[in-house]
């Protein structure tokens, strides 16, 4: 995968200038700026700044699944909350989780 040549694409799917999606994820506009003229790999926490700022996780980023759905405002901030959990509350929601998904099924 070209990841620069996807985070160009997924930038330019939002209408986000280099300039705005480098304000929205926090990251150096000059940074941003070279990896779309220099083809520099950014650093995985900007490609996670980035991926957020466009309503994406990085596993929809990498996913090759062309059609998959931004978050909604809910996902993100509950996303957001779920990883400032400590490991074993993160846990213990997977098993809460998965057993919700269990009984829906039947």
């Amino acid at each position: 995968m070209d990841v620069i040549a996807k985070l160009n694409k997924v930038r330019l799917e939002r209408n986000l200038s280099v300039y705005r999606l480098a304000e929205l994820a926090g990251v150096n506009q000059s940074t941003l700026a070279n990896t779309f003229s220099r083809g520099t790999m950014p650093s995985i926490a900007n490609l996670d700044a980035m991926c957020q700022a466009m309503g994406i996780t990085l596993s929809q980023f990498f996913s090759e699944d062309e059609h998959a759905e931004p978050l909604t405002k809910e996902e993100r901030a509950f996303m957001e909350a779920y990883r400032h959990l400590p490991q074993n509350m993160k846990k213990a929601f997977a098993q809460m989780a998965n057993a919700c998904k269990e009984n829906m099924q039947l």
